[in-house]
C-alpha cells in the first residue's frame, strides 16, 4: 500500500488548502502546516487489483484538491491549479504585520490597532495615532489610506491625503515623521523574500 505525505493546516484542515511541502497555511498565515500521511487505496467501486491496467508510477507531486474557477472565469483546460495569491506583510518596529488578502477587511495600523498588538514598543510611540492608517485591496492592487492621523502617513516621502497604491520594492512607507515601514512579499513559508 503506497502512501503520500501531505501538509495540512491544524486550524481547519478540511477548509484550508493542503501542500506537498512544509510551510505555513495560506489562510491562517501564522499556522505551520502539519504532516499527514495519506494512504492510496482503490475505491470500493473500482475493479479488483488483478483487473486494473498497470499505470506509470507516481513521479510528480500528488494531485491536489480540485479547484473551481472563480465566478465569471473559465477553468483552465489543462486542469492546472490557480497560482497562489501574493501575500504581503509589513515590517514595523522589527515585527511582521501580515496584510489581509483581497476580499477580507482592511489591515489596520496604529497604537491601538488589533493587527499591530504584537509589535513591541508600538504603544509607546506617541507620534503614531491610535488609529493611524489602513491597508486594503481593490481590484488586485494594494492601497494605503491615512485614517485622520495627527502626524500623517508618507509614501515615497510625500504625505498622502487620498488612498495611494503600494507595492513591495517600489514604494517607501513611513508613519509620522520617523517610523519607517517596509512592505515585503512573503514566500510560501511565510518569510519575507
Amino acid at each position: 500500500m503506497a502512501s503520500v505525505t501531505r501538509y495540512r493546516c491544524p486550524v481547519t484542515p478540511e477548509d484550508c488548502p493542503t501542500s506537498s511541502r512544509r510551510g505555513f497555511c495560506q489562510v491562517h498565515a501564522w499556522e505551520r502546516l502539519e504532516p499527514v500521511r495519506d494512504f492510496l487505496t482503490a475505491e470500493p467501486d473500482e475493479p479488483e487489483a488483478a483487473d486494473v491496467t498497470p499505470q506509470a508510477p507516481l513521479t510528480s507531486a500528488p494531485p491536489t484538491r480540485l479547484q473551481t474557477a472563480p465566478p465569471g472565469r473559465a477553468p483552465d483546460p489543462a486542469g492546472r491549479p490557480e497560482p497562489a495569491p501574493i501575500r504581503i506583510a509589513l515590517v514595523l518596529a522589527g515585527a511582521l504585520v501580515p496584510v489581509r488578502r483581497e476580499g477580507d477587511t482592511a489591515t489596520l495600523l496604529g497604537r491601538d490597532a488589533p493587527d499591530c498588538s504584537h509589535v513591541p514598543g508600538l504603544s509607546a510611540l506617541d507620534q503614531i495615532s491610535r488609529d493611524h492608517a489602513e491597508l486594503y485591496w481593490l481590484s488586485g492592487h494594494l492601497f494605503i489610506r491615512d485614517t485622520g492621523s495627527s502626524n500623517g502617513t508618507y509614501v515615497d516621502g510625500e504625505r498622502i491625503t487620498a488612498p495611494t497604491r503600494l507595492w513591495p520594492g517600489h514604494h517607501r512607507l513611513r508613519l509620522a515623521q520617523d517610523v519607517d515601514v517596509t512592505v515585503v512579499e512573503l514566500d510560501e513559508y511565510g518569510a519575507p523574500r
